[in-house]
């Protein structure tokens, strides 16, 4: 804002001096004539103060005749050169420090990027992908956003500040700039189904581990964008029918839901947690902790290998290393 408060003010300055120095033309010329008997107006004083300050060199547009004029002329040329300048200067600077602001706010950006593990890319900011970026800001998740529309990702960012990339998901280099070979999983969210299959599958070819969650809204090719790599394909038209049904016959269970989704101060979602060989979940009871008891509810219980749940599991399970427990409760406390 500073940068633009300057340049306003020098071109008011510079719109101010001339006008001044204009009035001053017209006090000292009040009650003359033109050579062909009109009165000097103020309309053309300001002309000949234009031309003076911009030196277009046109001639007087009013008679110079005495020493005063004289004087005058060389004050309005060179305190409206001065002003011209200074204006000219401060257009300059703003040009230059906008430009060197991005390259700095872009390397910034970068270094944020090169620094992130584990974090996810959402590649896509449409009408799927902003719902992304919302849950991803709602759930406090590290992310780096991808698209091709440079003004959209500034205002969606401006408010938050997550990094972003300006470029073809597509493309490799834009994915590398994105820190895919890093990522935890990425979000194949483009208009396009083909472009989400060939973007699956540049994201497999770099990063063998990633998780890779891709829209499809042709059903008939959601088996291609799996055989490209894609982990899971998920139809929009699908999810959308779902949920007309789903508001017909269960509308509590929906009304639950959204209020939990939409609830921004206390962000309870239903979580995954993974329970890795080493950690203080593995090898012990449910029981044993105070998950039962606490604000995270342990709804299904996916023991390692399994495809099959096990719903509200008794708390003398043990949990295996492997095991996946999905729990309803705040992200923090699920942390």
């Amino acid at each position: 804002m500073a940068r633009y408060r300057r340049l306003a003010v020098a071109f008011l300055l510079l719109a101010g001096v001339n006008v001044a120095l204009a009035v001053g033309y017209w006090l000292i010329n009040k009650g003359r004539t033109n050579p062909d008997g009109s009165t000097i107006d103020f309309l053309q004083c300001l002309y000949m103060t234009v031309i003076s300050t911009f030196t277009v060199g046109y001639g007087e547009a009013i008679p110079i005749v005495t020493p005063t004029d004289k004087i005058y002329t060389m004050l309005v040329i060179v305190l409206g050169l001065g002003t011209m300048g200074y204006g000219i200067s401060q257009l300059t600077a703003f040009v230059v420090e906008g430009k060197l602001l991005g390259i700095l706010e872009r390397r910034k950006m970068d270094k944020r990027i090169a620094a992130m593990r584990d974090h996810f890319v959402v590649c896509g900011t449409g009408d799927v992908g902003r719902y992304v970026i919302e849950e991803m800001l709602a759930t406090q998740r590290p992310f780096v956003v991808v698209d091709e529309d440079a003004e959209q990702l500034k205002r969606m960012s401006a408010g938050h500040l997550f990094p972003y990339v300006v470029g073809d998901a597509t493309d490799e280099e834009v994915l590398a700039g994105a820190g895919i070979t890093a990522a935890a999983g990425v979000v194949c969210a483009l208009q396009g189904d083909r472009d989400n299959l060939v973007l699956a599958m540049t994201c497999r070819m770099h990063n063998s581990k990633i998780r890779i969650v891709a829209k499809c809204h042709d059903i008939k090719l959601s088996q291609r964008i799996k055989n490209a790599g894609a982990d899971s394909v998920v139809s929009p038209q699908f999810i959308g029918g779902m949920r007309l049904v789903s508001e017909m016959v269960r509308p509590t269970v929906v009304n639950f839901l959204d209020l939990m989704l939409r609830d921004k101060e206390k962000g309870i979602r239903v979580e995954e947690v993974r329970i890795e060989a080493g950690s203080a979940l593995a090898g012990s009871r449910l029981a044993d902790h105070a998950l039962a008891d606490s604000d995270v509810l342990v709804m299904a219980l996916q023991e390692p290998g399994a495809t099959a749940f096990v719903y509200g599991p008794p708390s003398e399970t043990v949990l295996q290393p492997g095991s996946t427990l999905v729990v309803l409760g705040d992200t923090e406390h699920v942390r």
